[in-house]
């Protein structure tokens, strides 16, 4: 299943509301990759991020019982990195935009029209492969788009547990082609979750 996520907006503050469900936490400053691991197994949330952004970085103290979304602002603090929702359950990191840039440059969510065209291009270009074809793996995926339409960049957020797949994934992200025009202003990068699918729920490719 793939479904969507609004793109990071300036401030860095999520649409979906805090979670009130305190945990305690006792994770040490040391790595900041450890320390997402450490607050993943914690909180039961899945943190997805590109690895580069995580290279060198040190993670903040955090102990203590406290809601989810609190514990992750005190772990990225001083970072330069702020925290996404895309699911319930699921989080992106992204690099917290410059001030002055937001400010010059409102942003705005894709609409349902682009962004049913951009999930229809993915899809098209997965099921193409069985190595890249969604219904046994989870990934986040995002994507900077140009105003005529042409996906100018792409990332994984993490990993789908095979590496081989992992580089499939990447070498087909950047052919996808998407029958719809961005919305002016609209903030990038945008994210897509690919989950998995029940054998009840069928094949998502179909008859692709």
């Amino acid at each position: 299943m793939v479904s969507a996520a609004l793109p990071a907006v300036a401030g860095g503050q999520s649409t979906v509301p805090s979670q009130t469900q305190q945990i305690v936490y006792d994770i040490p400053a040391e790595s900041l990759a450890a320390a997402l691991k450490a607050y993943a197994e914690a909180s039961g949330v899945q943190v997805l991020y590109e690895t580069a952004l995580t290279d060198g970085q040190r993670s903040a103290a955090v102990k203590g019982k406290l809601a989810p979304d609190i514990a992750l602002q005190m772990l990225l603090a001083g970072s330069g990195l702020i925290s996404r929702h895309t699911d319930v359950d699921a989080v992106a990191i992204l690099p917290a935009p410059r001030a002055e840039t937001a400010a010059a440059m409102p942003q705005v969510p894709p609409d349902a029209r682009f962004l049913g065209a951009l999930q229809a291009g993915l899809l098209d270009t997965l099921c193409r492969s069985d190595e890249t074809r969604p219904g046994a793996y989870h990934v986040g995926v995002q994507f900077w788009i140009a105003p005529d339409g042409v996906v100018q960049r792409s990332a994984l957020l993490g990993s789908t547990g095979e590496p081989r797949r992992d580089a499939a994934l990447a070498g087909a992200l950047g052919t996808i082609a998407i029958r719809a025009l961005p919305p002016p202003g609209m903030g990038q990068p945008v994210t897509l979750i690919i989950t998995p699918r029940s054998p009840a729920e069928g094949d998502e490719c179909g008859g692709r």
